[in-house]
């Protein structure tokens, strides 16, 4: 027999229990409607099948909020294009904790300098379920496809970007349409086509002719393995291996001994330079010289002017015999020492420096390159 209190302690145990459930529900599902938020809209000019209220919004994987609300653009704007009034309506509730830096004012433009950057909101599908989410990504300027929007939006505007399944539709609709529109004749004509071709190729290859290209082809295929092969031992050589590396260091340091020396070879090049112009102007005036009547007389003395010549020559022979040393010498320390690059171009240029005297001499006496000492100076008579 059921007594009064019992009925009493069942419908105490019921209120406390709902009341212990409204205050769950109110901590975990309800708390964000004390939760302040910053508001985004964008619009979607595709299916959005998927997407629901509280759907997540994230950005680069992190959760930043969620769907608010889905709609059509004809119930919130008026006197919009006609494309515009079939574009789906969707705003978003920002978690303003994550963006501590903006505030209510700043936000909307804030927004607007990351929409110039290429933010845009991207569908994505979530797992394989078929549940859609909004990515927040930024596209680059070659996929700035944004919607035409001729009105002011109320909240800060983030342009959407086609989901990847409405792009694979929009690939395969269009690759139908291309099938689609290639006719049965043009198929055949194609396929005729192709076996004239083949006909053709196979009437050739019959012939002496045809088989002659096919024995030279076989002969070119055959060198060619021949070569990949010789190729293949010469890289598998272990000391393939090292001279790549060799050779870089080798190219590395003559570009450092020409950097380094770059100034004293310029100075030297321009010495020789100098030295070949004061040769010309002696030989100038040598053959001036010899053109002169007075010359039959200084031909009784060709002896010492032989012997000078030929002392001349020697010289000169020393001097080119040394350049070719030095050059020599400059090759090997290249290779070896580079040390002595330096040492080497003061040789050359000591050298130049001697030439250069030598023929500033000639050019100032020539006569005493035949006669030795220049002429004594002619003394006034005496009455």
């Amino acid at each position: 027999m059921i007594r009064k209190h019992d009925y009493f302690k069942l419908g105490l145990f019921v209120i406390i229990g709902t009341c212990m459930l409204a205050a769950v529900i109110i901590v975990l599902g309800a708390g964000r409607y004390f939760t302040t938020t910053y508001t985004i809209e964008t619009y979607f000019d595709e299916s959005i099948n998927g997407l629901e209220i509280g759907s997540p919004v994230k950005l680069r994987g992190v959760q930043i909020g969620r769907v608010a609300n889905i709609d059509f653009v004809g119930n919130h704007y008026k006197n919009i294009h006609e494309n515009g009034q079939r574009y789906v309506y969707v705003t978003c509730d920002i978690n303003q904790d994550l963006f501590k830096e903006f505030d209510n004012d700043n936000f909307k433009e804030e927004i607007g300098k990351e929409v110039k950057r290429g933010l845009r909101v991207l569908p994505t599908t979530l797992g394989l379920t078929g549940q859609l989410f909004l990515n927040l990504v930024y596209a680059g300027p070659e996929n700035d496809k944004t919607l035409k929007v001729d009105w002011t939006p109320d909240y800060a505007y983030i342009p959407s970007e086609p989901s990847t399944m409405s792009r694979i539709e929009k690939a395969i609709t269009t690759i139908s349409k291309t099938v689609g529109s290639i006719k049965q004749e043009d198929i055949e004509g194609i396929i005729k086509d192709v076996k004239s071709i083949v006909g053709s190729i196979d009437n050739f290859m019959k012939t002496e002719g045809g088989q002659e290209a096919g024995n030279r082809i076989l002969g070119i295929l055959e060198e060619t393995k021949k070569a990949l092969a010789r190729t293949n031992d010469l890289l598998a050589d272990p000391a393939a291996e090292s001279l790549i590396p060799e050779t870089a260091g080798a190219i590395a340091g003559i570009n450092r001994i020409v950097t380094e020396s770059g100034d004293d070879i310029i100075g030297a090049a321009k010495e020789a330079r100098g030295a070949i112009a004061s040769f010309k102007t002696a030989a100038d005036v040598l053959a001036k010289n010899l053109g002169d009547p007075r010359m039959d007389k200084a031909m009784s003395d060709l002896a010492p002017t032989l012997e000078n010549i030929t002392r001349a020559s020697h010289d000169m022979s020393a001097a080119i015999a040394k350049v070719h040393a030095l050059a020599n010498r400059l090759n090997a320390v290249v290779a070896s020492e580079e040390s002595n690059i330096h040492s080497i171009l003061e040789d050359t240029r000591e050298v130049m420096q001697n030439i250069k005297e030598l023929s500033g001499d000639a050019k100032r006496y020539p006569s005493g390159v035949f006669f030795g000492k220049p002429p004594s100076q002619a003394q006034p008579e005496s009455n």
